[in-house]
């Protein structure tokens, strides 16, 4: 994980109560939405006729005999079934912002980013579609990922992000030299809005379906009411205790509250969804289940 001179110290993402949780949670997305697990059945029927070997999944009821791998079995003693990649996989983006903001908060704003990116990522590869990651700023500004059997891969590639200054007007730009956009799940804090204006008008004509995705900490929703609230430039780390009292917070809190507002009209009249995840709501060190439904929730709309 890259990070510029003076910045605070990354925070590791995917730490091993995360990597554990994770191929639970992406398995039971169908549990969610019956209509949509029909869908996925109806779609690996067709997976199945033609295509290129992506890896296996589990036997399920109404699969095509034709396609168990019986060296699997014998291995084993449990069925499973080749997935083949369709030719004309739907395309999904994932868009990561890298700008220094994200460092900024308790815990850092950037884990929430990452770990978004890696549930929806990942939830798009348990569907078998083709994954596009795009990071401008990062070495590797773009890149492709198809079949559950590269998740590993997806989370050592978000992992290595670097901190990046990159306005948004050129996050849409790769987005949109992709080619077929189709649907782009654009992770950032969205602040200050008015930059984002543009670049989300950009996406909305081409034809994009966005969802705006915000990682929230505890401060976002109760800043402080008193003692002492640490400042840090996220440009430069520099940190400065400021004293708290009643007029601050009450400052702060319209302050927020203004911004939540403005993203929202920003979102609504891009035509846009803007989801707000409260990562942060247990602690970040063991992540629970519960906390991320409310992404499969989102994903299944």
């Amino acid at each position: 994980m890259g990070r510029g001179p003076d910045l605070p110290a990354l925070q590791e993402p995917f730490g091993a109560a995360f990597r554990a949780l994770l191929p639970g949670l992406l398995a039971g997305r169908g549990r969610l939405d019956a209509s949509e697990a029909q869908r996925l059945r109806a779609r690996r029927a067709r997976l199945s006729q033609s295509g290129t070997f992506v890896g296996h999944r589990r036997y399920e009821r109404g699969d095509d005999l034709r396609h168990l791998d019986w060296s699997a079995y014998a291995r084993t003693g449990e069925l499973f079934t080749k997935q083949l990649e369709e030719e004309d996989l739907r395309s999904v983006t994932v868009a990561v912002d890298l700008s220094p903001s994200l460092l900024a908060g308790v815990p850092q704003r950037r884990v929430g980013a990452l770990r978004l990116a890696a549930v929806l990522g990942g939830l798009a590869l348990a569907r078998l579609d083709g994954v596009a990651v795009v990071a401008p700023g990062a070495p590797q500004p773009q890149r492709r990922f198809a079949g559950l059997a590269q998740l590993p891969a997806l989370l050592e590639h978000l992992r290595a992000l670097p901190v990046a200054s990159v306005a948004p007007e050129a996050v849409s730009a790769q987005v949109l030299a992709t080619g077929g956009v189709g649907r782009l799940h654009w992770v950032s804090d969205f602040s200050p809005p008015r930059s984002f204006e543009r670049p989300l008008t950009a996406l909305r004509r081409r034809g994009a379906r966005v969802t705006g995705w915000l990682p929230v900490i505890p401060a976002d929703e109760a800043p402080p009411a008193s003692g002492y609230w640490n400042v840090a430039d996220p440009e430069t780390g520099r940190e400065l205790a400021v004293p708290v009292d009643r007029a601050l917070s009450r400052e702060l809190r319209r302050q927020l509250k203004l911004l939540r507002r403005r993203q929202r009209q920003m979102f609504a009249e891009a035509g846009a969804p803007l989801v707000r995840w409260a990562f942060a709501a247990g602690p970040v060190d063991a992540p629970r289940l519960a906390d991320h439904v409310p992404i499969l929730s989102a994903c299944a709309r």
